[in-house]
């Protein structure tokens, strides 16, 4: 019994990370209704970024968080003006789909030039004994990324809920063109999306780096695992993000458990297969959020 809760603990820790990819593809989708199949990809680099920056500056884990969420709320806002913003004029979202992919390979070519294939890690943020509780076995990072993911939840539930710009987004992702006539820079709505997500990958990178070992590989996974996950809780939902980013994370930890890692993949596509049969929209999604 304690061996299944150990692998559900471990499934949860995963589907936290997991939640926080599909939040940043979620909110970029609500807004521009883009596909940014890239977010798992960002993820992998900030993950490796707040390596090297720990490696060259010598400062505590904890303290490269801000710097490496500042570094990528800039680079995503600069993505979207250099980018998303240019195409989008061009193509239509199923094109820019495939520009998506087509950055995500840029940045697996990037992770592979500058870090080869080596796996890498990072300190924890605190102290990094493991405590045992009930015969589980909790590592203090675990704490950390779950602490991310609700920081991520609850600062996106505050913008959209409890400010006047939060308001404009929600205009925006009800109807762009008709936020657009009453006057709502919808491009600026949109660059401010892709800054949260920019933030977001940031925030999921550092807090799971030091409980994992991230490689050139890991790119691909996060990006496959990440929009499954925004997929089956509803491509512009935030809470059907994190419900099925969590439910994926239990689903591979068992299947890894039980039977290989590669199986757990599969697993979650056929899941994901299934759901779509019977419920189009994901777990949480509503008709009017694929309209595009």
């Amino acid at each position: 019994m304690t061996g299944l809760l150990q692998v559900l603990l471990g499934g949860l820790v995963d589907g936290c990370v997991y939640a926080l990819i599909a939040l940043g593809m979620s909110i970029v989708y609500s807004i521009s209704g883009i596909i940014n199949l890239a977010q798992g990809g960002f993820v992998v680099l900030a993950a490796l970024t707040a390596v090297s920056l720990q490696q060259s500056l010598g400062l505590p884990p904890l303290a490269i968080v801000p710097i490496v969420v500042v570094l990528f709320a800039v680079l995503l806002a600069a993505v979207d003006r250099v980018v998303m913003m240019p195409g989008a004029r061009r193509a239509t979202n199923d094109r820019m789909l495939l520009i998506t992919v087509g950055l995500l390979q840029v940045i697996g070519g990037f992770v592979l030039l500058v870090w080869g294939n080596l796996p890498y890690t990072m300190r924890a943020f605190t102290g990094g004994d493991m405590v045992v509780v009930g015969g589980l076995r909790i590592v203090p990072q675990y704490f950390w990324i779950a602490g991310a993911l609700l920081v991520a939840v609850a600062g996106l539930w505050y913008l959209l809920n409890r400010t006047r710009f939060g308001l404009t987004m929600r205009a925006t992702a009800g109807n762009p063109r008709a936020a657009a006539l009453q006057g709502i820079h919808v491009g600026r709505t949109r660059l401010v999306a892709f800054t949260i997500s920019g933030a977001i990958a940031a925030l999921a990178g550092t807090a799971v780096i030091p409980v994992t070992f991230l490689q050139f590989t890991t790119v691909t996974t996060y990006a496959v695992t990440g929009f499954i996950a925004a997929v089956a809780g509803g491509l512009g939902s935030t809470a059907g993000a994190v419900l099925a980013g969590l439910l994926l994370g239990l689903l591979q930890g068992v299947f890894s458990r039980y039977t290989s890692g590669d199986l757990a993949q599969v697993a979650a596509m056929a899941a994901l297969i299934v759901l779509l049969l019977f419920r189009p929209t994901g777990l949480l999604g509503r008709t009017s959020e694929v309209r595009r």
